[in-house]
């Protein structure tokens, strides 16, 4: 299946091990808005995006999503979990329409142990534990803190996630983020073009969360 190539954790993989994981997966398409689980789920496959972008979301008890996390294009979600052995934590849905692909995990579970697989597979775990660590240390500090803090340490947040769902993470409203943004855009520190964010003096966010220059 070549849609396999287009997905992070099956870059570069032979082609006898992508032919073989293509035969226990299957393809599907979903319009804007589809459920593609709910949390307390469970599956036996796990999931990729081909083609556009699935927001995974939690949902308080009035009823109103939480968003958490947004995968595009290459991105797998769902895998954690099964490798935990435990229904999904969160729910899934279409953001615009989408191209997934669903893998047997079962069948897919025997490469978990052999290069390169495990080794992106532990890279991605570890990475997520380490954003999570870091970004609960700087919670209750300045919110001007937090955002030079993760501009300069994670920023890929944002390269790949919307604004509303970076100001969740970071513990403010969207509106405080945006304020920010434009003060260190019209200070010269950053640039923001359709959305893209480029730094330009790294070395003053640094002196404002107290790092050395």
């Amino acid at each position: 299946m070549k849609r396999l190539h287009e997905i992070s954790l099956f870059f570069n993989l032979d082609e006898s091990i992508i032919e073989e994981i293509g035969r226990f997966s299957f393809f599907r398409k979903y319009k804007k808005g589809t459920i593609i689980f709910l949390e307390g789920e469970e599956r036996e496959h796990f999931f990729a995006v081909v083609k556009g972008q699935v927001l995974l979301y939690d949902v308080d008890q009035k009823g109103e999503i939480i968003p958490r996390m947004e995968i595009g294009k290459g991105g797998i979600f769902g895998l954690i979990a099964k490798i935990q052995n435990r229904p999904f934590c969160l729910s899934a849905i279409s953001q615009s329409e989408v191209e997934i692909l669903g893998i047997d995990y079962r069948r897919f579970s025997k490469y978990l142990s052999i290069p390169p697989i495990s080794d992106r597979i532990i890279r991605m775990l570890s990475y997520q534990i380490y954003q999570q660590m870091e970004l609960s240390k700087i919670s209750k500090l300045p919110a001007l803190y937090r955002v030079a803090y993760t501009l300069l340490h994670f920023p890929d947040k944002f390269r790949r996630l919307k604004w509303y769902l970076i100001a969740r993470e970071l513990n403010m409203s969207r509106e405080t983020l945006s304020r920010i943004l434009s003060k260190l855009k019209h200070q010269g520190v950053i640039s923001i073009q359709e959305r893209e964010i480029k730094i330009l003096q790294p070395d003053y966010l640094r002196q404002l969360i107290g790092e050395e220059v």
